[in-house]
């Protein structure tokens, strides 16, 4: 079988880093019989807690064929080198583009005939605006050094990779393959949705490309009975403390309450008590925590910058544009909704869900990434 040695900052049982890790906990689920992958990541989380796992220093079973490395050494990419020459894999894919011991450094300086780097939305113009110097001044080196006609890109879908293409030049080897979604077990209304009654729930990371402070914002203009549930690890401080502020003026029919980062299997109950899933992020590579609401049955307020558009025509949700006014009236429609109505719309966002979510053709996709990219 093929080896996939797989470099990332963080993997399961962290979550608190989002999407990245959530996507190739999926991947390798669902392509664990077609390949062995080796998994080289930190051990501890995005806010610096440590994992509560096995064994560190050394490969753990995660799954069949699938083995972890938690490294818990001060120099990461001495043991990840030392791995990859000792397991010599078929291919070393890397996950993201700016962490220094996971990404960087592989990128740059680990002899490997076969690397894949996987972008995940880092090179969005959203994801470029946060930290932009920085970003800019590796970007330029990496066009420069002459390394890039020894990498492969994954993009996990096509406007994904024209990103690439227009920064990083058209000459680079490009293969789409869209994200594996988490199965959250299907739709079900476990809370009635009563006319002049809603219930909002946003599932990401708390910093200004998901738009929090918006939602907020709009809540302010919003009548009836609102309840808002956040969850998500705080990125930024002072984003937070602006939504805080605003929390603390709004009006006394708009209740949020802020539950703090809580793990995956915690996060469905809390879909289940909801009625919407609000997140017009300013950009999105996939969204997993929109797709996974959608599977569930809860329609979605989003922005067009995330691959799920034209929601509202399938009764599955409302892409705003991002301002208060849209998104506040998108949330007083689905407060004026009655059961029936929203039933309605229930429906429609599993549809929408099933329709967008081609198991036969991910599998293609990643097979052509793996074993043809060569």
């Amino acid at each position: 079988m093929t080896t996939i040695f797989i470099s990332i900052p963080w993997f399961d049982p962290a979550y608190k880093a989002g999407g990245p890790v959530q996507s190739m906990v999926n991947m390798v689920k669902a392509m664990k019989d077609l390949a062995v992958f080796h998994i080289f990541t930190g051990v501890k989380d995005v806010d610096g807690s440590t994992l509560a796992v096995s064994e560190k220093n050394a490969w753990v079973d995660y799954d069949e064929h699938v083995k972890v490395w938690y490294n818990d050494s001060p120099k990461p990419f001495k043991n990840l080198q030392k791995e990859v020459a000792s397991l010599n894999p078929d291919v070393v894919y890397i996950i993201g583009l700016f962490d220094y011991a996971y990404n960087i450094l592989p990128i740059f300086l680990l002899k490997h005939s076969h690397k894949i780097v996987s972008i995940r939305g880092m090179l969005h113009p959203g994801a470029l605006s946060q930290k932009p110097l920085k970003k800019r001044l590796f970007l330029s080196l990496l066009k420069s050094s002459g390394v890039l006609s020894r990498l492969h890109f994954h993009a996990t879908d096509d406007t994904e990779r024209k990103y690439i293409s227009q920064i990083l030049g058209r000459k680079q080897r490009i293969f789409v393959a869209n994200n594996f979604p988490n199965d959250m077990g299907g739709g079900q209304i476990d809370v009635p949705k009563i006319a002049g009654q809603v219930k909002l729930i946003t599932v990401g990371l708390i910093s200004p490309m998901k738009n929090h402070l918006m939602v907020l914002e709009a809540l302010q203009s919003c009548e009836m009975k609102i309840e808002y549930d956040i969850i998500g690890a705080i990125k930024n401080q002072e984003y937070w403390e602006q939504c805080k502020g605003v929390i603390s003026r709004l009006p006394s029919n708009v209740t949020v309450n802020y539950r703090g980062v809580v793990p995956p299997y915690q996060v469905v109950d809390y879909l289940h008590q909801s009625h919407v899933f609000v997140m017009p992020s300013k950009s999105e590579n996939y969204g997993h925590a929109i797709i996974e609401a959608l599977i569930m049955g809860k329609p979605v307020i989003t922005s067009a910058f995330t691959p799920w558009k034209n929601l509202e025509n399938a009764n599955a949700g409302i892409n705003v544009d991002c301002n208060e006014n849209s998104i506040s009236t998108a949330i007083q429609q689905f407060v004026q909704m009655d059961q029936s109505t929203y039933e309605r719309w229930s429906i429609g966002a599993i549809e929408y869900a099933k329709h967008k979510i081609d198991f036969e053709k991910l599998h293609q996709q990643y097979r052509s990434l793996f074993f043809n990219s060569n």
